[in-house]
């Protein structure tokens, strides 16, 4: 009864929180467009080769209470959680067309229209220093640029002018072609991935003759892919075949945990179609957008309440891996228990040697794809280009060219954050170092089994609290707030995404749930609990799945809520409580699953399609920013922002990932993770 009294306040509370947002269009047409781009192509194609130059220019609008423009652009930019900041402009310049508007113009004229250099914007300062090869096409075209920027605001009639700084100019030249075709760089891509399609072909090559001169002739031919060979070196020599890995890719788990815990791949597939959801929208709001009225008015709704809870969906992936890191974890260390071993404890060397063990594991499964994904990011190809593509891709290669490093040591969610190689490798970061400090209490806790309860309670109240204390001390908003101007910057000195979302102590709580789902259902099956013949957690179950939804709309309140402030102890609880407590949740539904609860949710989740999207999720992950940067960054002008339109973008990235993630698999993540089995 508590738990839909609970239900039913929340659900009310969402009703009165609901605001209606109205935008005076009127004042909203005064402002000048947030994007402005010359033809590209025209531009490029149309005049000489010493004429044709594009610039894609940077500027602000400067304060000026006397026109009607600016006070619209502050009023309407004040809603900053739901709008992006209409004083910040993107122009793409066709810099022969605009010095032919400005030969028209006398000395006097063009002297009046300079502003200035934008140089006092820290955002932009980073896109600079990482193309700081252009300094000298700013030292050509940043003042014609701004001239240009401010006289077609003037003709426009807005009445305000604007600073103005080049981001990068392409000319006939240039545009789409290959920067440094033999750098080390590019080189160091080719010969890595010579040697993996020559390992391909010679394993698959060996494997199909040992297929056909197999002794064995009751074998069938299917099943010689299946049968491993008795040889060490035959078995490392067919690590790369492609039809061995293709059948390891769909096999079927084995053994009783793996049937119970098949489920998992269908929750990791949707968790992955979400993510792909949110991040192409992302790159979308990175790039140029013909309609921000509509997205802007969208995040004043529930929907887009939804919209920003949505980063709850990541809390997924951490429960998961805690959960599959302390079912490892039990079957590795039961297994050297059951191993002659007298004692109830290691001693510290073995629990090191563990420790060591894991870890290297690990880090060699998950970095060599990403090694890989990293290498491919930074390398230099021919390409359709377009006004944003440097903005939008080339930016990625720069910083992966510069910051790889920071990726491969799992560091990445808190060095050089401004200058990130694929945003979302901040997650992976988390995850190892969540990774570290679970396995180290799941090490104590098995030393010092007497208090282990204890233990994991301490741990588990320490994470809940540390990010309330933390938010209530740091004053970060409740909840993580991608604001469209924030997107549009690429999350560039955003704090609240540093140091409150991809930070690992502020999710580590979640990963920790995963931890005790894990032991609990160890002792479930221990034990023989039969949870599907009790009511009482039937109920709870599957109570769980509204409340679930409800819980994303929990944040309705604080997020839609302009006219006055949270009270700062109410934000810092709810900021422990919103991730904990769905990884909480989460953790209690992944157990009734695994105990057979759930009837046709469970038949639905375990279907065999989801065998192979789930084994795939990982390359998808790593893969998927970039393969909505090449998408998306080829457009030669502004993005209409609606379902159908945003639907066809997602369904391409989602599509174009799991395929790249399939040759991933087959050429490296399956082969790697073939060989850390032979090493045990």
């Amino acid at each position: 009864m508590m738990l839909i009294k609970v239900v039913i306040s929340l659900s009310l509370l969402l009703m009165a929180a609901v605001q209606s947002f109205e935008l005076n269009m009127t004042q909203y047409y005064e402002m000048p467009q947030l994007y402005d781009f010359d033809d590209y192509d025209r531009c490029l194609q149309e005049f000489e080769s010493t004429q044709a130059t594009y610039c894609f220019v940077r500027a602000d609008v400067q304060p000026d209470n006397t026109a009607s423009a600016w006070r619209a652009i502050a009023e309407i930019s004040k809603y900053d959680r739901h709008h992006f900041n209409h004083s910040h402009l993107y122009f793409g310049l066709c810099m022969h067309q605009c010095e032919a508007e400005l030969a028209t113009l006398n000395d006097d004229v063009r002297q009046q229209l300079q502003t200035g250099i934008l140089t006092d914007n820290p955002k932009v300062n980073v896109y600079l220093e990482l193309f700081a090869m252009e300094t000298g096409n700013r030292a050509r075209y940043n003042g014609p640029s701004n001239e240009c920027i401010n006289w077609r605001l003037h003709r426009r009639g807005h009445g305000v002018r604007a600073k103005s700084v080049v981001e990068y100019c392409d000319t006939s030249d240039t545009a789409g072609k290959i920067i440094e075709e033999d750098d080390a760089w590019n080189m160091t891509f080719y010969v890595v991935l010579c040697a993996l399609v020559s390992l391909v072909c010679g394993s698959s090559l060996i494997d199909l003759h040992l297929k056909r001169h197999r002794h064995d002739k009751m074998l069938k031919e299917r099943d010689h892919y299946k049968t491993p060979p008795q040889s060490l070196a035959t078995r490392v020599l067919l690590t790369w075949s492609i039809a061995r890995n293709w059948y390891r890719l769909n096999q079927e788990p084995n053994g009783k945990i793996g049937r119970e815990l098949r489920f998992l791949d269908c929750f990791k597939f949707f968790s992955m179609f979400l993510v792909i959801f949110a991040h192409t929208n992302w790159v979308i709001y990175e790039g140029a957008i013909s309609n921000p009225q509509d997205p802007e008015r969208l995040l004043h709704t529930p929907a887009g309440t939804l919209l920003i809870s949505g980063s709850l969906i990541t809390v997924t992936f951490f429960v998961i891996s805690g959960l599959l890191l302390t079912i490892n974890w039990l079957a590795v260390i039961r297994a050297i228990m059951d191993q002659g071993q007298k004692k109830a404890t290691l001693d510290v060397v073995q629990y090191a040697g563990l420790f060591v063990k894991f870890n290297v594991f690990r880090y060699i499964r998950l970095t060599v794809p990403y090694a890989f994904v990293v290498l491919l990011s930074g390398v230099y190809f021919g390409n359709a280009a377009g006004p944003l593509w440097r903005h939008i891709y080339e930016r990625e290669q720069l910083a992966c060219r510069k910051n790889w490093w920071t990726n491969l040591l799992f560091i990445n969610n808190f060095v050089r954050t401004d200058e990130r190689c694929l945003l979302q490798g901040w997650y992976l970061a988390a995850d190892t170092q969540s990774f570290v400090l679970s396995l180290l209490v799941l090490i104590l806790g098995h030393r010092f089994g007497k208090w282990s309860k204890q233990l994991y309670g301490l741990v588990l109240g320490i994470f809940l609290v540390l990010p309330m204390v933390l938010t209530y001390i740091m004053d970060y908003y409740p909840i993580l707030l991608p604001t469209p101007q924030t997107q549009k910057d690429s999350f560039i000195g955003d704090r609240q995404f540093t140091e409150f979302y991809s930070s690992f102590y502020m999710n580590f709580g979640s990963y920790f749930c995963g931890v005790l789902a894990a032991l609990a259902y160890d002792q479930v099956s221990l034990k023989q609990y039969k949870l599907r013949d009790r009511i009482g957690f039937q109920i709870l179950w599957f109570t769980l799945i509204p409340t679930g939804v409800l819980w994303l709309f929990s944040a309705h309140p604080i997020y839609q809520h302009y006219y006055a402030e949270t009270p700062r102890i109410w934000g810092a609880i709810y900021a422990g409580l919103q991730r904990n407590l769905w990884a909480f949740g989460l953790g209690i539904f992944i157990l009734g699953l695994a105990a057979k609860v759930g009837w046709v949710i469970r038949k639905f989740a375990c279907l065999p399609i989801f065998r192979i999207l789930g084994r795939l999720t990982y390359g998808a992950f790593i893969v998927h920013l970039l393969v909505a940067r090449v998408v998306l960054s080829t457009v030669r002008d502004p993005v209409y922002f609606g379902t159908g339109t945003m639907f066809a973008y997602i369904f391409y990235v989602l599509c174009a990932s799991y395929l790249v993630s399939l040759l991933l698999a087959i050429f490296i993540e399956l082969p790697v993770s073939s060989l850390l089995k032979l090493m045990r």
